[in-house]
Parts: structure tokens; sequence; C-alpha cells
């Protein structure tokens, strides 16, 4: 037994040197890969991955303070606070609660921050840290009051030093209004001058109260506390609120102020940035509000790259595609808006947007769907208040109203839309908005008069200032009558410059453009078969002058197969109209060409006598009318014509015309007509419309006459048109005719014979520049008793230019 004894010594010495030699590794291996994380980010993050598997195979508490020291570094505070989930508060070291206080409270965990802060103060009370930290996890936790103690219980300790105004500062955030931070932030300043927290602090209040001064005085004091781009935010800062405040007062200067302050911050930033993101996002704005679609649109491509906007400017986006005549692009937009606020938590799509898919929907002629949306406001005269125990007015109850009867006249029905405002205007008789929307309405079905008598009534129920807007909808009435003198004394006081006369001048300058008019027929007898006849004309007008008067140049050709015999013949002018409102007078001169080789002449005189009926009488020599086969007998005539206009209602229009046309053969041909042209229905892009047309005509007999001559003649007809449009995008509408019609032609002497026609066209209109018409048919005419097949077909285009 003796000799076992030394043994056993000597390997128990061995065994108890093992978990010291052990420790002693840990230890080293521990400093190691802390001075290793010094080297740069990669060695930071490969002593972090070995740090983590160290403390895995150890437990060791020096190795968990040092690996939760490195995850904090890289901002991984969550990875921090999951290193030892067993541990209690208790269980940590002081630099182990002062970091992990930290990563509790950058993951928004203030109430355990709070718990660790405190128990910072047990194991270090003479540490300031425990303190500051717990008053900053108390705010943070909104236990605004268990933050004012530690804050008191600081001041014991440490008496009132920076840090704790600061952490006092931050508190007052919270508990104290924007404007007593303001004091007691400008008094740390005037305290500590050169304290660079105090002087930030001051700013961001001031940024927040929009004291925009105060921020200037502070860059200009502080000048190495700020840079560039603080200058700029400040700039794209008060150019937003200057934008918002002027879109409340209309002020034109203001708005255009704005927007070219924000468009040089668009232009000194770098795409891609939060402040070029920014500014180009309100510069869009702006935009919309000058009118600047194209700029707004622009605006728009280059943020959709940065992906998706947030919902107000995808209804920015909306509305500048709206104005600009793309209300299918818009109705993605804000379909997809729509669906998103359907599915928040109230449910309800705000009014802002129900407008917006109201005037998409009308846009777009669907007119029973913008009823459906315009019913998602709340059409009740009174609603509960937000105590739901009193009822007040609905600010919505007459936008509801006002859209309805917009609708009813956009879908035909303006006499009822003009019903549904008298009787608004019955019970609030001193409405100026709802006299203009009525002004609106008659001016819609051509009662210029009446809607100038309602706009005239409005301006005495509304302030100065408005009105100019009440001009600007006199201008447009009177323009739509051709009373261009009315048009520019109005005119003449409204600024260019007034952004809310945009849409007027953009209508007076396409209104009062030249413009090129190009037409042509062309008709095809099939039986009896002959050649084409053809016939075009081609009209250039001058710009209006301010006085309404224009000149214009013409020239036209008329082409006849007469069974292989070819007849052709043309005219070239020019003429002139002088607007005398209510008169309109046209006179015109020129030469004939190829075998109307002779000069010519018209004056006519139109006569506006009230919103319903015009007169007009109109005397030529060399008439355009002449027959091409009279003009190959060198017979030329003089033609006289008066005529009548009469617009019974907006639905229902009627006229009447006679004329004589004197011929050189000694041939005099008197003709009458009456029509009547009638809107039978519509439904959203559907309109269906009728017309109905009499005529009589006589010739003397004068047997060496080549051209067409009945001794008499009565013809009636009647037509339905059923029209489809199509309203596309960039101001692109699309028209689609089908027409059908018969009637009976009776000739002296000859057998009365049945008249029919049909034919398709289509008509594109591309905004206020462009109109291209096209059309094709068939229709049966009567000749000497003897019927007629023909093909026929029509080209017109007109342009604006300017």
């Amino acid at each position: 037994m003796s000799r076992i004894y030394p043994i056993s010594f000597c390997v128990a010495a061995v065994l108890a040197s093992v978990p010291y030699a052990v420790s002693q590794d840990i230890q080293a291996e521990r400093e190691r890969w802390a001075l290793h994380a010094r080297n740069g980010a990669p060695q930071l993050a490969e002593a972090t991955a070995q740090m983590e598997k160290l403390y895995a195979q150890s437990g060791d508490a020096k190795v968990r303070a040092d690996l939760i020291a490195l995850l904090l570094r890289q901002n991984k505070s969550a990875e921090a606070l999951a290193v030892c989930p067993t541990c209690t508060v208790t269980d940590y070291t002081p630099d182990e609660l002062e970091n992990l206080g930290k990563a509790a409270r950058n993951v928004r965990q203030p109430r355990f921050a709070y718990d660790l802060y405190r128990e910072l103060q047990v194991k270090m009370p003479e540490g300031k840290v425990g303190y500051l930290g717990a008053a900053l996890a108390a705010t943070d936790a909104a236990e605004y009051a268990a933050a004012k103690n530690q804050i008191e219980v600081y001041k014991k300790h440490f008496g009132t030093d920076a840090d704790i105004r600061q952490v006092e500062s931050y508190l007052n955030q919270f508990i104290l209004p924007l404007s007593a931070q303001l004091v007691q932030q400008q008094k740390q300043v005037e305290a500590e001058p050169d304290n660079r927290d105090n002087v930030l602090a001051l700013y961001r209040t001031a940024s927040r109260l929009q004291l925009f001064p105060l921020q200037k005085r502070l860059m200009e004091r502080y000048p190495d506390y700020f840079n560039g781009q603080d200058k700029l935010w400040l700039e794209a800062t008060e150019a937003t609120v200057l934008l918002r405040t002027s879109r409340e007062t209309t002020n034109s200067r203001q708005i255009r102020e704005a927007y070219q302050r924000l468009s040089a911050v668009v232009e000194k930033t770098k795409e891609g940035t939060g402040l070029h993101t920014q500014a180009l996002r309100d510069r869009m704005a702006a935009a919309i509000v000058m009118g600047k679609v194209k700029q707004a649109l622009a605006d728009y491509r280059v943020l959709e790259k940065q992906g998706t906007q947030p919902p107000y400017v995808q209804e920015q986006y909306a509305r500048a595609l709206l104005m600009s005549g793309s209300p299918n692009k818009a109705g993605r937009v804000l379909e997809a808006e729509r669906k998103r606020q359907e599915g928040t938590k109230n449910g309800k799509v705000n009014p802002e947007l129900i407008e917006l898919l109201v005037r998409k929907n009308s846009d777009l002629m669907y007119f029973d769907e913008a009823r459906k949306n315009v019913n998602l406001w709340n059409a009740n005269k009174y609603i509960p208040d937000f105590t739901h125990n009193v009822q007040i007015e609905n600010p919505y109850y007459d936008t509801v109203y006002f859209w309805k009867a917009r609708l009813k006249a956009w879908e035909g029905d303006v006499k009822g839309a003009q019903a549904l405002m008298d009787t608004w205007l019955d019970e609030h008789p001193a409405d100026p908005w709802a006299m203009i929307l009525q002004g609106e309405l008659m001016q819609a079905s051509h009662q210029e008069e009446k809607a100038v008598a309602y706009f005239d009534r409005a301006r005495d129920y509304l302030p100065e200032r408005e009105q100019q807007f009440i001009d600007a909808k006199s201008a447009r009435a009177y323009m739509a009558a051709g009373n261009w003198s009315a048009v520019n004394d109005l005119a003449s006081g409204l600024s260019r410059e007034e952004i809310g006369h945009n849409e007027f001048w953009r209508l007076y300058d396409s209104e009062r453009a030249a413009q090129l008019s190009i037409s042509g027929t062309g008709m095809k007898a099939t039986s009896p078969e002959d050649g084409t006849e053809w016939s075009e004309t081609t009209q250039l007008h001058s710009p209006y002058s301010r006085e309404g008067h224009r000149a214009y140049v013409i020239q036209q050709r008329t082409h006849v197969p007469n069974h292989g015999d070819q007849l052709e013949s043309g005219r070239v002018g020019a003429g002139v109209e002088v607007n005398l409102y209510p008169f309109m007078v046209q006179a015109e001169a020129g030469r004939g060409t190829q075998l109307n080789d002779k000069g010519y002449g018209s004056l006519g005189v139109d006569y506006r006598v009230n919103d319903a009926l015009s007169l007009n009488a109109r005397a030529a020599v060399n008439s355009e009318n002449t027959p091409v086969k009279a003009l190959k007998q060198d017979v030329h005539a003089d033609e006289y014509t008066l005529g009548a206009r009469y617009k019974h209602s907006p639905k229902t229009t009627v006229g009447a015309s006679v004329g004589i046309l004197k011929f050189d053969d000694g041939n005099t041909r008197k003709s009458a007509g009456v029509w009547l042209n009638h809107d039978i229905f519509q439904y959203n892009r559907w309109k269906l419309d009728g017309s109905l047309s009499a005529g009589y005509g006589s010739n003397k007999d004068i047997p060496q006459a080549f051209y067409y001559n009945p001794e008499k003649n009565k013809s009636v007809d009647g037509v339905l048109a059923l029209t489809y449009t199509i309203p596309m995008d960039n101001q692109i509408i699309f028209r689609q005719t089908l027409s059908g019609g018969a009637g009976r032609y009776s000739q002296t002497g000859r057998k009365t014979e049945n008249t029919w026609q049909l034919k398709y066209g289509h008509g594109w209109s591309f905004g206020r520049r462009a109109t291209l018409g096209y059309e094709f048919g068939r229709r049966q005419a009567v000749y000497d008793g003897a019927p007629e097949y023909q093909n026929f077909g029509s080209l017109n285009l007109k342009l604006k230019l300017y």
C-alpha cells in the first residue's frame, strides 16, 4: 500500500492542474480573437464566429461578455440579447449590462432595457450609465414618472451636468409641447453655446415647428455642424410648406416659386437619394397644380424606377393621368389604390379617392359606374358628429348632389340635370357654386346667354378675388357663342400668369388658332354602272384676330365620270369672316378652273337671334352648287338662300331653308326643305340619334339642259344613327357610327320610288389639335324614276395649327 500513495498523489496533482490549464487556454483564445477583431470588418466577423464557438464550448462569462460586445459592434442587437437565453439580469457583469441595455433599446424592448440598467445601478452605483440608461429606457416605455424619478436620482448623485440635460431634453420631447421644448433648448444653447448636441436638438425642434428663420440662423452661426445636404433639406422643406399654403390660398406666384425651388433641389441632388426622391415627389405635386402635366408624368417615371411609391404619390400620378386625358391608365392606378384602402382596418375609401374614381368613370363614359362611386359618399344631409349625439351638416352633401346633376347631363338628360339644380337653388338661393354649375349645364346645351346670366348671378355672392374666376367662365360661354368682342373684354383682365386661368387660355389659344381642313367624297354607281365621282376641298384659315375676324384660302375640285366623258371643274379663292356679333359676315371671291373658267363670288350673313334661334342668308355668283354637267354646256348659275335653325330643347333641333338657283340658260331652280334632329337615347358610351327631313324642288323645262333637271320633285327621309364612343389614353377618342335610313322620292311624270342608305364610319379626336373622320356605305338613289345603286365614302381632316 505504501508504494501506491506516491503515485496517487502525483495523479491527483496532474488532474488538479487540468482546469487551470484549460481556463488559461480559453482566456488566451478569447484575448487573441478580441485583438483580431480590431483589424477590420472581415476580421470582426471572423472573430465573432470563433467567439461564438468558444462560448458554446466553454460557457465562460468573459467569453460571453466579449461576444456580446462584438455583436453589438456589428449592430446585431437581437443576436446579442440571444447569447444567453437562460441568464437573468443578475448573471451579467456591468459591461454586459451596459451593452445589453443598448441592445434592448435598439430592438425596442424598453422595459427589459430598464431592468438591465437598474441592475447596472446595483452593480456599479458610482457609474452614471445605469441612471442615464434607465431614464432613457423608461421614456421609451412611456413610463414618464419613472423617467423623472431616475433623473432626480441622478442629480442627487452627480449633480446637473450636460449628460442629464440631454436625457431631460429627450424626455421633454414626449411630455412637453414643442413650443416649451423650444424654450428649454434655447436656454440650453445659451448656457452651452458650443454643445453640438444641444444645437442640433434645437434645430430639430425648430424644424418640427417649421421655424425656418431660426433654422437658417443656426446654420449661419454653426456652419461646421451642417453640410450642403442639410441646407438642401431645409430648402426643400420650406418650398414644400410654401406649396401647401399657396395651394390653399391659390397664390400663383408662390406656387410658381415653390415649383422653381423644388426644381433647384432636384437638380442639385443625386437621383435615388432620400432628398432627391422627396423633392421629386413634391415637385411632381407642384407640377400638377401648375398644369405642367408632362413634367409631372416625367417625374413619376423617374420615381417609378426606385420601386413602389407611397399611396399619395400614386394618387398624384392618377391625377396627372386624368389631366393628360389618359383615363384608362389612371383607372388601373386608382383601382389598385381603392383595393388597398378597402383592405385596411376600416375598409373605407377616402373622399378624395372617391372623387378621382368618379372622374375616371366619367372620362371613360361609364356613367353608371360613376354613379355607384358617387354613392360611396354619405348622401345624407346631416350626419352624426364624433360624439354620435349631435347631427351636423354633411360636408359632402352638396358634392354628391352636384355630381349627380353632372352625370345626368353627361348621360344626355341635360334638361333633367338643370331641373335638379333648379330644385337646389330653390332651397339654396344664395349658393354661387350651384349657380355656376347651372351655368355650365346651360352652356353644355348651347344656351350661352342663359349660362352667362347664371355666372353673373353668382358674382354677387363671391368675394372680389373670385371675380376673375367668373370672368373666365363667362368668357368661355361667349367664345362658344362666337362673341369674340365680349371674350376679349373679359380676357384682358385675366393674366396668363394666373395658374387658375390655365385651362381658359389653352381653350382660347385653340379656338383662335389657324386651321387646315381637308375633306373629300367619293361615289361609284354600280347599277347602272359608271365610274367614280369624287370631290375634294382644302381650306386654310388664318388665326382669329382679337375681334374674331379671320381670312382663308380655299381650293376645290370635282370629277364626274359621265360614262367615260370625264368632266372636271374646280375653283381657287380667298375669303374673310367678319365678326359683327350677333352677325357673322362671310365674303369670298376667286376664279373657277377647268370647265368652270370664270370668276365667282359669294356673300353670306349669319344672325344669332338668341340661344335658340339663328338665321342665315347667302348670295353667290357662279355658285359652287352649279352642276358640273351644266358647266360642260358653259352654263353657270347664281344662288340665293335663306335658312333658319331653332333649338327646341337640348335634345331636339329643327331647321328650314329655301333657295333659288338661277341658271344662264333661263332655268330657275327653286328648293325648300325642313329637317329635325333628335337625340333618342343614350346609355354610357352608346347613343342613338334620329333625323327626319323633307324637301321640295322645281325647275323650268329646259329641253337642251344636259344636267339633271326634274320639273318637280319631292323627298322625305328618315335616318337612325347608333354611335359607340371609346375614350382612349393621351386625349384620343374613337367613335364608331352605324347609320341606316329610308325614304321616298317622287318626281313629276315619274314613278315614286323608295330610297335607302346604310353606312358605317369612324371618328377620331386627338385632343384639341386634330379630328379625323371617314365613312363608307351603300345607298339607293332615284333619278328620273329609275333606282341607282351607289357605293360611297367620305373623309374629313381638321388640324389646328398652333
